[in-house]
């Protein structure tokens, strides 16, 4: 047969087959999917029927590629109140899901051999799509040292890592898997940093619902000297509960909307009209349901803390925690024992080449008292294979 191209061979097969193949195969009869990044919330809008002057399109018609004009001037509204300035809609990009955003920014600003700063630990398919995009990804521990002094100089870990090459950095915030959340006065020495060697910021957005900061989500590209270097990219998957819909949008700096749009065009051409359309009904919930959201998020985490008794980061974000098992001495293992008790726990290892001895638990991804309930497995088998007992 014909040979194949590039194999991405740099990126591993994920672990998080193995962990879903063993609550399958377990004998436990009601298993914990701790491990999937999701909540337990309802869909803020589902798939419907629409006449075409509602939305500008009929459903049976593909969409422009960069998004249906109502649904970027709706994500262009969001943005402006959130920021406090105005976004025109031709910044923003509807993009199918955070994952396509993400990809579509890295082919348009990498060369091959171009190496992206990801600031570690990170969310779990960032190295790969800088892979795929032909760059080099590079991994800045920050986040765990973060977590556990607030006073630890990331900056100047960032600036060590700047080489020749460097074109961008990756960061989420609030920080997936660690809950850390980067405040106004870290973000604004983030963007110093980038103009200072000329970079260009990838901020992932996927949870800014659940910043639960006293002044909840601060947008990258309102810190002075960012916007005009930041790709903000946003999903709807979590914000809005709907995964399976697999819309998300970009806002790019200004003059970067044509390039942008030529990749989107040529990786895609257009996300799902029907899709578009659901996103653009979910735009509609009430401020109040998704502050009701974050609450219930925030309240599930307080719940976690309380019932684990493995060390963990402190959450000030997001819909995870990072258990530190150096104490207990295997991390995959604890993975492993974990899925066959019937409990999902996310390998360490997914999120930084330096993270084997850690897990990922979310405690959105199922009601509250399934959670409590998973947790007193996973702190059984803590203590009776921990290096301590």
């Amino acid at each position: 047969m014909p040979s194949f191209g590039r194999t991405l061979s740099e990126i591993p097969p994920s672990p998080l087959v193995t962990v879903d193949r063993l609550l399958r195969d377990g004998a436990h009869a009601e298993p914990v999917p701790l491990q999937q990044g999701k909540t337990v919330f309802e869909p803020c809008a589902r798939p419907g029927t629409w006449e075409r002057a509602e939305f500008g399109i009929a459903a049976h018609e593909h969409a422009p590629p960069a998004g249906v004009p109502a649904l970027r001037s709706a994500f262009a509204d969001v943005a402006s109140r959130r920021r406090g300035t105005a976004v025109d809609p031709g910044q923003v990009l509807v993009t199918s899901g955070a994952t396509h955003a993400i990809a579509v920014t890295l082919h348009a600003i990498l060369s091959p051999g171009d190496e992206v700063l990801i600031l570690s630990p990170q969310w779990l398919f960032a190295t790969g799509l800088v892979w795929a995009a032909g760059g080099t990804p590079r991994e800045v521990p920050v986040f765990l040292e973060l977590s556990e002094d607030p006073a630890f100089d990331f900056i100047a870990a960032i600036e060590r890592a700047v080489g020749p090459r460097t074109r961008a950095i990756y960061f989420n915030n609030p920080n997936n898997p660690t809950g850390f959340r980067l405040d106004e006065r870290a973000l604004g020495a983030l963007a110093e940093l980038a103009a200072r060697h000329d970079l260009w910021l990838i901020a992932d957005n996927a949870y800014e619902n659940y910043d639960f900061g006293d002044g909840g989500f601060l947008d990258t590209a309102t810190v002075p000297g960012a916007a005009e270097r930041t790709f903000s990219v946003h999903s709807c998957s979590k914000t809005y509960a709907m995964p399976g819909a697999r819309v998300g949008h970009l806002i790019s700096p200004p003059g970067a909307e044509e390039i942008l749009t030529k990749w989107s065009l040529h990786t895609l051409y257009s996300v799902s009209t029907a899709a578009q359309y659901t996103a653009f009904r979910a735009l509609a919930t009430p401020a109040d349901e998704l502050a009701r959201r974050r609450a219930a998020a925030e309240r599930a985490w307080r719940l976690a803390d309380a019932a684990l008794e493995i060390p963990h980061t402190r959450v000030a974000g997001g819909l995870y925690t990072f258990l530190d098992l150096g104490r207990y001495g295997d991390g995959a293992e604890f993975v492993r024992r974990c899925a066959e008790a019937g409990v999902g726990l996310a390998p360490g290892q997914v999120f930084g080449g330096h993270c084997d001895g850690w897990a990922r638990l979310c405690f959105t991804a199922a009601p509250e008292e399934a959670v409590a309930d998973a947790i007193g497995r996973i702190n059984k088998i803590y203590w009776e294979g921990g290096l301590d007992r």
